[in-house]
């Protein structure tokens, strides 16, 4: 018995010793909350739908942030070169199941080199432009940080609706008196490649940004190589914030072409609804103003307006003609107070409003939310 309990003592510190070398990191986010949402629900049959408003009382995760757990680490080895990695799942605090499609490590997993001249990663990534992941360039332009549903910029900016891809490689460049930019490319966006090559749809990605004082710009390029000679989706982002006193101001605007679906109507990372049959894809832009008010080093208020205007296309649906075009706006409030480093409180109130033709959706939504975040 002892001279078991030596063995295991004698492992645990080579394994402390090859972890310290390594710099390994085990981290998460817990989030849960109170939700009050409503929206449209379709209270007839399939063959014969009968949307209208309905309302839901729910426990809910990963509002402010999503929930997820993960490992991160770098190795020295040697003349200013790294080895580095991630892997991180996400999961639905409220039922305890895989996010992102069931995934293992859904939300990012990479590994690659680091050094001076920046980084090379291949694996699965959160693009530039997605507002979440270890390489996002683009998310501070939104007060809610891209979270929060309903009010996170992710529903009118189609990108940063925590976009995601897999079979990705991109480089990271080193930041150089404010300047940071990255370049990667996906042979194919989501799950295995298959053969021939034309069949899978690859992307191409692009993003950078600018720090200097109270200021900070991002852009953000995505172009999506669709199959069957469908358009290439391309989506363009820009923005920006401006520190003055105590308040940070935030604007942002996009033109995305050839989109294949809308943002669900109740919000959520990730969260999207199909075209209707017979449209393939349409235009849109996109434009966000908002602000942060630091009330005090643990008290934060935030808001935005945000509008998603759509180019009309005509819908064949039966014998009839009916015009698609998605457009609405949305203005959300949020608040969060810290308790601690690592754990606050936050609520936030969020209301979507349909002044477009979206075939049988045109309905508005609103969302309230109150809870609990803790970091580990």
């Amino acid at each position: 018995m002892k001279k078991s309990l030596i063995a295991l003592a004698v492992v645990g510190a080579f394994s402390g010793a090859a972890l310290a070398q390594s710099n390994v990191t085990m981290y998460g986010i817990l989030d849960v909350n109170y939700m009050w949402q409503e929206g449209p629900t379709n209270v007839g049959t399939t063959a014969a739908p009968r949307i209208q408003q309905e309302s839901t009382n729910a426990i809910n995760g990963g509002h402010q942030s999503g929930n997820r757990w993960g490992v991160r680490g770098t190795e020295a080895l040697g003349s200013g070169l790294n080895a580095i990695f991630a892997l991180e799942a996400g999961f639905n605090i409220d039922s305890g199941t895989s996010a992102q499609g069931g995934r293992l490590f859904g939300r990012q997993a990479y590994a690659g080199l680091s050094g001076g001249w920046g980084a090379v990663v291949a694996g699965r990534l959160a693009t530039f432009s997605s507002g979440t992941g270890d390489f996002d360039m683009i998310g501070r332009v939104d007060p809610f940080l891209t979270g929060f549903g309903l009010a996170n910029a992710g529903n009118t900016f189609i990108s940063m609706n925590s976009l995601r891809v897999d079979n990705a490689v991109a480089y990271v460049s080193p930041t150089f008196a404010g300047f940071k930019a990255g370049v990667g490319y996906t042979t194919r966006i989501d799950g295995a490649e298959t053969a021939p090559s034309g069949t899978n749809p690859k992307a191409t990605i692009f993003g950078a940004n600018w720090s200097s004082g109270p200021f900070f710009a991002a852009i953000t390029y995505d172009v999506v190589n669709n199959v069957n000679n469908a358009p290439d989706q391309k989506h363009l982002q820009i923005g920006g914030t401006w520190d003055i006193a105590t308040f940070r101001l935030h604007a942002a605007w996009a033109d995305q072409s050839n989109i294949g679906a809308v943002p669900s109507l109740t919000g959520g990372s990730g969260s999207f609804i199909v075209l209707p049959t017979g449209l393939q894809n349409f235009d849109a832009s996109a434009w966000l103003l908002g602000a942060t008010w630091t009330v005090t080093p643990a008290w934060k208020v935030f808001g935005s307006y945000q509008a998603f205007d759509a180019d009309g296309k005509t819908v064949v649906a039966g014998t009839t003609r009916v015009n698609y075009e998605p457009d609405y706006n949305i203005w959300g409030i949020g608040t969060t107070y810290n308790l601690s480093r690592r754990t606050n409180l936050y609520a936030s109130y969020a209301s979507r409003d349909a002044d477009g033709t979206l075939v049988g959706n045109n309905f508005n939504a609103k969302q309230l939310a109150i809870g609990i975040r803790h970091l580990f």
